[in-house]
């Protein structure tokens, strides 16, 4: 008897994480059968690896770019879909894994599609559980969709996790390297470039998330995505630097044991776990070498040098937290987006999440709809701050 294909479609398959993953794919073609790729702009790239592992939909969200992604696909059985609603409709489709790696509040419908028409819904998008994790998790849940996080910090946390009872739990750590600046002077952060703040020290990653690594937004991302994927308050969620990023996650007990997650800083060893999850496969990643005289230093994040980290305590002490939330990362990809354009400085970025946190007219979020309108009206408020300031 044959081995049977797991069903694998890929949302977002040409940025940093989805093309991770098709490396992966494109050595174990024996284990897969991919069904849909998607991209917003890069036809071309879309276009290869839809032939290479012959897929069956190849979607391109930017419509403009509908008739050379056909163009690049003529003689092939390859079925061409374009815009949003292309997204939409393969996120719907019947698979056995559904990674989801697009950028931005643009995954947060497919994400919710995919439930109930995935077994695993392997999730690179953060916005989505920031966004609308209780009501991804709740839905998730009742579908009998497993979500296994594909950053390194929330999948070391989840391999612990996965199998343990919360009440055991006293908190949780995710480490930061501190970015391309842990050691730059706070007085030399008015001088920090775009190129400079795209240069990080261990990942290689997108433009926006290298940015929010650089300001450390990130991390306050990830605290609050891990207090909702694993159901923990806030206030135990912590962070620690960890220059060399060999230690993702640490889960301490109460009885006072711990519990570390290592590996060498790459994306693919995370994906590999998810795409595998239970079982796990050899992809040619060597373990740390402990003979090595590896760094294992931590230490806390300096708040001042990175004031991203003092807007925990507004999400804690907020009335309104998912609100805050909403438009915290609203803000945040308005202001990186602007930043990486040359409007605004990279002390300027938590400076106008700070404000639209601050001028915004927070209210109760109970639907996907007010997740939506609280992010449209956020973006709105971020970019007529941007303009006061330009």
């Amino acid at each position: 008897m044959g081995v049977i294909l797991k069903r694998i479609s890929i949302l977002g398959a040409t940025g940093s994480v989805g093309l991770n993953t098709l490396e992966l794919l494109s050595k174990n073609k024996k284990l897969y059968n991919v069904i849909a790729l998607t991209s917003y702009n890069k036809y071309k790239a879309l276009a290869k690896y839809a032939k290479k592992l012959n897929c069956e939909y190849a979607v391109i969200a930017n419509k403009n770019l509908y008739k050379p992604l056909k163009k690049e696909l003529s003689g092939t059985d390859i079925k061409c879909l374009g815009g949003e609603e292309g997204i939409q409709e393969v996120s719907q489709i019947k698979v056995d894994i559904m990674v989801s790696a697009i950028v931005g509040t643009a995954g947060l419908k497919p994400a919710f599609n995919s439930l109930g028409n995935t077994k695993i819904l392997a999730l690179a998008n953060k916005e989505t559980i920031i966004s609308a994790g209780n009501l991804l998790l709740e839905k998730a849940q009742s579908l009998k969709t497993k979500i296994i996080p594909l950053d390194s910090e929330h999948n070391a946390i989840f391999q612990v996790l996965d199998k343990e009872n919360n009440k055991n739990v006293n908190n949780i750590i995710l480490t930061a390297s501190g970015g391309p600046f842990l050691k730059l002077p706070k007085t030399k952060f008015s001088d920090i470039s775009i190129n400079d703040a795209l240069k990080h020290p261990n990942w290689k990653m997108g433009k926006k998330i290298t940015i929010d690594s650089a300001t450390l937004i990130n991390k306050l991302l990830e605290t609050i995505e891990a207090s909702i994927l694993f159901n923990l308050e806030l206030n135990n969620v912590d962070i620690l630097i960890h220059p060399t990023s060999l230690i993702h996650g640490i889960v301490n007990y109460v009885d006072g044991s711990s519990h570390l997650v290592g590996s060498i800083p790459d994306m693919k060893i995370p994906i590999s776990f998810a795409l595998n999850w239970p079982e796990r496969v050899s992809i040619d990643k060597k373990p740390i070498n402990f003979y090595k005289g590896t760094e294992f230093k931590f230490f806390k994040p300096d708040k001042d040098k990175f004031p991203s980290l003092k807007l925990k305590k507004k999400i804690e002490n907020s009335s309104f937290k998912k609100s805050v939330i909403i438009v915290l990362n609203a803000s945040n990809e308005v202001a990186v987006e602007n930043f990486l354009k040359a409007n605004i400085s990279f002390n300027d970025i938590v400076n106008i999440i700070n404000k639209t946190i601050k001028k915004f007219s927070h209210d109760k979020i109970s639907s996907i709809d007010d997740v939506v309108t609280v992010d449209h009206e956020a973006r709105k408020l971020a970019n007529s701050i941007i303009r006061e300031i330009i």
